[in-house]
């Protein structure tokens, strides 16, 4: 027995060579293979040696084959409801934009050569383009509002052409008519028709927020309201928010231009005794927090509030159908168009809007100041 305690045996020595040679060639897949140590030190080299510029982002691209790392700023199209900042890069001469799956890389952007151009790349397809300040422009949407439970916002920032309004489906605007269609960061309404469809299944459990920045110009093709947002299937669902359209003689408090507001039903219409003048621009608010005792609703004028009210019910909202849309400007489909009647239901708005926003909880005070002082200063 002492002779065999000396010395090892022959499998316990297979065993030893076998281990040895595992860990060999893990060290040399560490070293060699796609993301080895090797591979990556040469790969830096090669960045650091590229004779130019194109070759240079060329050798960015293939190294994103195997590492998938991207340099740059990540490009977004910017959209009608964005809740993000954004940014894109658009050709003027072409009208081209760059937007998702593109990258901007500027010089400073990359440590292993001296950049002297800037380039919009797609790391996906290998397609590059050298950025020329007098061919694109960047384009940024910075949200000029609060983020949080923000269902859709649309602000002077996201209006830089007539369909600057991105996935809403706008109706009946004509870039033609002097009285319709988009113009110095607004979009104009006719009174007649047109329209803005956004789609939205938002959870209002927490409460609403509306918010739009307007002025109104003359009275619409309507004499019943001018809408200036809504969502509803009947008089007994969703939200309504509007001006009177015509003076009522059989009802003097409904005169031209008063605002009436329904949470849940025209049943629960809340007018609080305000008049909005023409062709003066107008920044209305109103909260809705249905876990409050008092002042469940809350309306804000240009930022300061105003008036409070308890009327309203969160389960018509709540209940309201499913891809019901929000609607600006006008009920476009004339939602709930009685039978046989010959009027026009649209309840079209005259105007011009700015800014419209939905939030699916209640802003506080400080949160309705901030949105409304960086909206208004903004479309200065």
């Amino acid at each position: 027995m002492s002779e065999y305690e000396k010395g090892i045996t022959l499998i316990a020595l297979v065993l030893t060579i076998i281990v040895l040679l595992i860990l060999a060639g893990v060290s040399i897949s560490m070293l060699t293979g796609d993301n080895g140590i090797l591979t990556q030190a040469q790969r830096a080299k090669e960045l650091t040696e590229a004779s130019s510029e194109e070759e240079f982002i060329q050798l960015l691209i293939i190294g994103y084959n195997s590492n998938k790392k991207t340099y740059g700023e990540e490009l977004k199209n910017v959209e009608f409801n964005t809740v993000e900042n954004t940014t894109s890069i658009m050709d003027k001469e072409t009208g081209t934009t760059y937007g998702n799956g593109w990258y901007y890389l500027k010089p400073e952007d990359v440590k292993d050569y001296e950049l002297k151009n800037s380039y919009i790349i797609d790391y996906e397809t290998g397609e590059y383009i050298k950025y020329n300040e007098n061919k694109h422009e960047i384009l940024t949407n910075e949200l000029l509002c609060i983020s949080d439970g923000l269902v859709y916002s649309a602000d002077p920032k996201n209006m830089t052409s007539g369909d600057s309004w991105g996935d809403a489906i706008l109706h009946n605007f004509n870039n033609g008519d002097a009285n319709s269609g988009w113009k110095e960061n607004s979009l104009m309404f006719d009174g007649v028709d047109d329209g803005i469809e956004v789609k939205d299944n938002s959870d209002y459990t927490k409460g609403i927020t509306l918010e739009i920045y307007f002025t109104l110009k003359g009275k619409g093709s309507s004499d019943m309201a001018q809408i200036l947002m809504m969502k509803r299937t009947n008089e007994t669902n969703g939200f309504f928010i509007y001006l009177v359209g015509q003076n009522n003689v059989d009802d003097p408090g409904m005169q031209y231009g008063s605002l009436g507001i329904d949470i849940g039903g025209s049943y629960n219409r809340y007018y609080p005794n305000i008049i909005i003048q023409e062709n003066v621009p107008t920044y209305i608010t109103y909260t809705y927090d249905p876990n409050k005792e008092n002042e469940k609703g809350v309306l804000y004028i240009n930022g300061v509030k105003t008036k409070t009210t308890n009327l309203g019910i969160i389960e018509n909202l709540i209940n309201t159908p499913p891809n019901t849309p929000i609607q600006i400007g006008s009920d476009i489909y004339e939602t709930y168009k009685p039978e046989g009647d010959t009027k026009n239901r649209k309840y079209p708005f005259n105007g011009e809007i700015y800014a419209s926003r939905v939030y699916n909880r209640p802003l506080a005070e400080q949160e309705v100041l901030y949105n409304y002082n960086t909206t208004v200063n903004n479309s200065k």
